[in-house]
């Protein structure tokens, strides 16, 4: 015995079909407890399905749980005569929540219930002080259902569409009550939606007038982002020849000015307005003058400029160094 928990009996899910239909054999799958919160007619509950404690405890036993005739194993030990089996449970499964059991019926049981001797299912179940289900006993034939859950239908070919039709319930959030008219029209509600969502949709279409294509904006992007670089280029190149022209770039230093200017155009006119004069602008010497500058090349004024030395010096030191 589980010291936690409580052993609940009750019945539910009826096993014929409805009334006008010719009975056939009993389903072989049937709904043992519903998803979801729940409780009986009688005020019991609420209860929850723990699907994995109720599989483990399942897997674990190893055994057939029996479903009998009015409970009656449940007060075995009180009977003189033997306590017969209607069918056994062989198999559990969870589907959307809901817990299922794969019936294999006796032929005496699936006669009583053809014949509506027997309408429904009641499952026998431990649990917690929580109301949580954590395993599953057995189940009951039975006369009074407990559990409000759907009919399932012995007919023929009726198991299939049952399954799903009560998947549909489930996925619309609909009641357990519901019809599959109600199903239908639920249904059809969606499609509207859906319809008028998608006209929705059309009537925001983009004005093909207004737009074109993106291969067509790229190809425009690409052209004007080569004319910005021409042009830049073209910006650059007269920047840097001005300040050769004006002395205050050596040619030695072009194409690092070229890069500057084509990089940072501001910066490079801000540059060039606060650099010295360090190559002379005037025409140079002919052959018949002379300096004693002469020597010096453009990177030598530009070291001249950085070092605070004058020309005359530079070049003085640099004949001293010449001649020795």
């Amino acid at each position: 015995m589980f010291t936690s928990t409580t052993l609940i009996t009750a019945s539910s899910t009826p096993l014929q079909p409805p009334d006008g239909q010719e009975p056939s054999a009993p389903p072989e799958w049937v709904m043992l407890i519903p998803a979801g919160d729940f409780s009986g007619r009688d005020g019991r509950g609420p209860y929850r399905l723990d699907a994995d404690a109720v599989l483990a405890a399942y897997a674990k036993a190893g055994l057939d749980l029996p479903i009998d005739y009015d409970h009656q194993t449940l007060s075995a030990d009180a009977k003189a005569g033997p306590v017969p089996a209607a069918g056994w449970i062989q198999e559990l499964d969870v589907r959307d929540g809901a817990l299922w059991g794969r019936v294999s019926w006796t032929p005496r049981a699936s006669e009583l219930i053809t014949s509506r001797e027997y309408r429904y299912i009641s499952p026998v179940f431990r649990v917690s002080k929580t109301g949580s289900i954590l395993s599953l006993e057995g189940a009951g034939l039975t006369h009074y259902p407990n559990l409000d859950l759907n009919p399932i239908s012995n007919a023929k070919g009726d198991n299939n569409m049952d399954d799903l039709l009560e998947q549909l319930r489930y996925m619309l959030n609909l009641p357990l009550s519901a019809t599959s008219d109600d199903v239908v029209a639920e249904l059809r509600k969606i499609m509207d939606k859906l319809q008028q969502a998608e006209t929705a949709a059309q009537s925001r279409q983009p004005d093909p007038t207004q737009w074109v294509p993106m291969s067509q904006h790229k190809v425009v992007a690409d052209e004007l982002a080569r004319l910005q670089a021409d042009i830049a280029a073209q910006r650059a190149e007269a920047a840097v020849t001005e300040a050769m022209r004006s002395g205050k770039l050596a040619p030695a230093l072009k194409d690092w000015a070229m890069a500057y200017a084509t990089r940072d155009p501001n910066g490079f006119a801000e540059w060039t307005d606060k650099a010295p004069v360090i190559v002379s602008s005037d025409t140079k010497p002919t052959a018949h003058s002379s300096s004693a500058t002469d020597i010096l090349t453009d990177e030598d004024r530009i070291a001249c400029a950085l070092l605070g030395m004058s020309e005359a010096d530079f070049a003085a030191h640099k004949q001293t160094i010449i001649k020795e």
